[in-house]
């Protein structure tokens, strides 16, 4: 099954999301829907997705709790995009100009903080206390891996593994989170719950990692955003982490002299691409990002086949399949 084709069997499921959202970011501060729904077309709705294929895998068919759920989830992740921009000044979301760009940082950070509110409410509207515990947990650890890998700038030091516990907050714990609500949505067994959780971890760790590769290896045309933002705000990824661990001394010591000047050029860029490409660090993440999806798979071996176990093996595939 391809992706395009989960997207048809989640079709009626996905337009009554997309009218989900559109109701749920109506204020009468009309700034407040205009910077929503700016930011929020071009999304691929990934956490969104997966919970909602999640919950009809456990068996979920009855009511629209899934949707009102999975409008949640688009909105923390929409919350935090508008917040990195600030924090990241970046340029560029989605092919079009950043919302701090165009309206500022205020107004990002003040949406943002509204998307944030209206989560809660669509939380505490529904009353079910191990959903609002589980997306409430995800955000504070998302928190904790922005704080840890905003202490760490430049920082060519982190191994691996650390790296790893940080994706694991920043960007997994809110996709474990969309997979497991969908198991509770579904009322499954606990085990079942805890395995789409795993499942949902290690898609996540693998989504950020391929999120590095794009960041070296990629065209802003094709992914929406800016190259190379990532080296130039000092965040170390895993493919310099493994170029750094890997290199030789001459190279890290040029490694070193590029990274720790904090003003990154265009030709220093290229220069850290060219040595990435020559030690397969490149190559070394994305092995890393398809393991992680195997593992992810394995985990759901006790499920029985079906359409919507095919469904979410596909969308974790897609992870690591997209377009460069």
């Amino acid at each position: 099954m391809e992706f395009r084709e989960v997207l048809i069997i989640l079709k009626d499921d996905l337009n009554k999301l997309e009218a989900s959202i559109k109701e749920n970011f109506q204020s009468d501060v009309l700034l407040i829907p205009t910077i929503s729904n700016y930011l929020s077309n071009g999304g691929k709705r990934i956490r969104p997705i997966l919970l909602l294929t999640s919950s009809r895998l456990c068996g979920y068919n009855n009511g629209n709790k899934h949707i009102t759920y999975s409008c949640v989830v688009e909105f923390i992740h929409t919350a935090t995009l508008l917040h990195d921009d600030v924090l990241d000044e970046a340029e560029i979301r989605r092919g079009n100009p950043a919302a701090n760009l165009r309206w500022g940082n205020g107004a990002s950070v003040l949406v943002g903080d509204f998307l944030l509110s209206r989560s809660l409410t669509m939380m505490a509207e529904v009353k079910d206390p191990r959903i609002i515990f589980y997306f409430s947990d995800a955000s504070r650890r998302m928190v904790e891996g922005e704080v840890m890998e905003m202490i760490n700038p430049f920082n060519l030091n982190i191994t691996e593994e650390e790296y790893i516990g940080i994706i694991k907050r920043k960007t997994a714990s809110l996709i474990s989170a969309s997979c497991r609500v969908g198991a509770i949505l579904g009322k499954s067994l606990s085990t079942e719950e805890d395995r789409l959780s795993n499942f949902g971890t290690e898609v996540g760790i693998a989504f950020q990692l391929v999120d590095d590769v794009f960041d070296y290896a990629s065209e802003e045309t094709k992914i929406g955003k800016e190259i190379g933002k990532d080296i130039r705000k000092g965040k170390v990824t895993l493919p310099l982490i493994h170029l750094y661990n890997n290199a030789s001394q001459k190279d890290r010591k040029l490694i070193e002299d590029i990274v720790k000047t904090g003003d990154i050029q265009r030709e220093d860029f290229n220069k850290i691409v060219d040595l990435m490409k020559r030690y397969h660090s490149i190559d070394y993440t994305m092995d890393k990002a398809r393991g992680y999806i195997r593992e992810a798979k394995e985990r759901m071996s006790n499920f029985k086949g079906s359409l919507y176990l095919n469904a979410i093996f596909s969308v974790a595939d897609y992870i690591v399949e997209r377009d460069m």
